[in-house]
């Protein structure tokens, strides 16, 4: 019964903290690659350029006219506010946003356009309060529960 109670601890704390550093994200591209893109561009060389497939359908006609929606993120900066200028800081990724391709019936893109997207990222974060909550409540009482266990 004692291991059993051991091993049961020392599984349970490490998975509490890996259960904290999953992100669910849709696939992105990067501004860059957004703006090497040209109308008369096949989708297959639209799809090259970004490096991913559409991330969902917005239009899709009876007369073979459809757009595509891809998602990518914007460039921004991190700076001290009291130091801001137009370009000092350090590059940081930004928000996403949704760049939508029209192609018409032979797959050739005619049009581009770029609009805010309700894309966000779901994140858990590595919250330092649940590790100090562990830290301070929930590992003193499972050394006090085994050393219990130990004495009997």
């Amino acid at each position: 019964m004692k291991n059993g109670n051991k091993i049961l601890a020392i599984l349970l704390i490490p998975a509490i903290f890996l259960q904290s550093c999953i992100v669910s994200a849709p696939k992105y591209t990067h501004v860059e690659q957004v703006m090497q893109l040209k109308p008369g561009m096949s989708l297959d060389t639209v799809n090259q350029r970004l490096g991913i497939q559409p991330y969902d359908i917005d239009i899709y006609d009876s007369t073979g006219y459809r757009s595509f929606v891809y998602k990518y993120r914007t460039t921004d900066r991190k700076t001290i506010p009291f130091m801001l200028k137009e370009t000092n800081g350090k590059k940081k990724i930004g928000k996403y946003m949704d760049l939508v391709a029209y192609y018409d019936s032979t797959d050739i893109a005619y049009r581009f356009e770029s609009r805010p997207t309700d894309s966000k990222v779901d994140q858990k974060k590595f919250n330092i309060n649940a590790v100090v909550t562990i830290v301070t409540v929930i590992v003193p009482a499972l050394l006090v529960y085994l050393g219990i266990q130990n004495t009997k």
